[in-house]
């Protein structure tokens, strides 16, 4: 009774076994890694080190990390580096790339500022970065917070890509 018991068991696992398998389908995953070289909603595009060229399909079930964090795949920039587990042509099961993003300094005039973003008109159009307990503000040279600054103030703000701003230096009215 005992053998046959587990002879049953060992069928049925044995079925359930080969049922999910090929409604899954067979897979021949790929871990690529390389540079990241362009980035778009549907794909990323890696160098390999040998030098070639790599691209990864992005679809709705990829999962994108980008220093640990889960991401749009937008977040991800040329020059991170990458890893994308993926089969083929297929969308890639997760994408992780590792990378910070360069500092940008953008120059205006600003526009709005609140306790959470500051908003400056540039000779490229308006801008609004985030700001957070961490950014540092000067005010004509001085320490000072972000309260104190105004609409009109020129202004110069440090960030890197949408993280809140390093630090903000402004001027405010001449004396």
């Amino acid at each position: 009774m005992r053998l046959r018991v587990t002879l049953l068991s060992v069928c049925l696992l044995g079925a359930l076994l080969a049922a999910g398998s090929a409604s899954a389908g067979f897979r021949n995953l790929v871990l690529d890694k390389g540079i990241v070289q362009s980035v778009s909603p549907g794909q990323v595009v890696l160098r390999a080190l040998d030098g070639s060229t790599i691209t990864i399909t992005i679809g709705p079930r990829t999962r994108v990390l980008l220093n640990g964090d889960l991401v749009s795949v937008t977040a991800i920039q040329p020059g991170y580096v990458a890893g994308a587990l993926h089969d083929g042509n297929r969308p890639a099961v997760y994408v992780r790339a590792v990378g910070k993003a360069p500092l940008v300094v953008d120059k205006g005039v600003i526009a709005s500022v609140s306790s959470t973003s500051i908003t400056l008109r540039t000779l490229t159009g308006i801008v609004t970065i985030a700001v957070g307990p961490s950014t540092s503000v000067q005010l004509s040279g001085q320490p000072a917070t972000i309260a104190d600054l105004r609409p009109g103030y020129p202004a110069e703000v440090a960030h890197r890509g949408t993280d809140p701003a390093l630090e903000i230096r402004a001027r405010g009215p001449k004396r």
